[in-house]
């Protein structure tokens, strides 16, 4: 008997519903562990972290105007391999050095040869996102178990909300 699959979390936009395991904004714009061109699937190891990273990209808008989310959560049909803070360059978390973070991956991005590779999160290093590779043959194996929808508390955005 083999070990439980490995679940992971992704919030997407509730109009990609139809291609929940889609890597084209990455492959299109790149992100800190990929670099244009190269798609990857960006997930969390929890839904409070996927939240989190999501955060952080969303511009500044009126509550009201949030894209409706959607979370997923996934079963990858193995074990990530680890990326340990050890192994990373000293400026993995600072924006203007994502080359360096590409270059550490650089092998696995051409030729992936483990489905996923989970790295710490920028937001809370303490925490663990997951990159999938869609060119790997396992990628096929990924089985969405819940797909529902996300909506924001409302309470994250009174910050700031008296000064608008």
């Amino acid at each position: 008997m083999g070990s439980p699959p490995r679940l992971v979390y992704r919030l997407i936009k509730e109009r990609f519903l139809e291609t929940p395991l889609s890597a084209e904004g990455a492959r299109r714009w790149g992100g800190r562990w990929n670099p244009p061109g190269v798609g990857i699937l960006y997930t969390s190891s929890s839904p409070e972290l996927t939240l989190l990273e999501q955060l952080v990209h969303l511009p500044t808008l009126p509550y009201d105007d949030l894209p409706r989310l959607c979370l997923l959560t996934l079963a990858l049909p193995e074990e990530p391999r680890m990326v340990l803070p050890d192994e990373l360059p000293p400026s993995w978390r600072d924006e203007a050095h994502f080359s360096a973070n590409h270059a550490r991956l650089a092998g696995w991005l051409q030729n992936p040869d483990v489905l996923a590779i989970g790295v710490p999160s920028a937001v809370v290093s303490e925490s663990l996102n997951f990159l999938i590779h869609p060119r790997h043959p396992l990628f096929a194996g990924i089985e969405v178990i819940e797909s529902k929808p996300f909506p924001i508390d409302p309470r994250l955005w009174r910050i700031g909300a008296s000064e608008v």
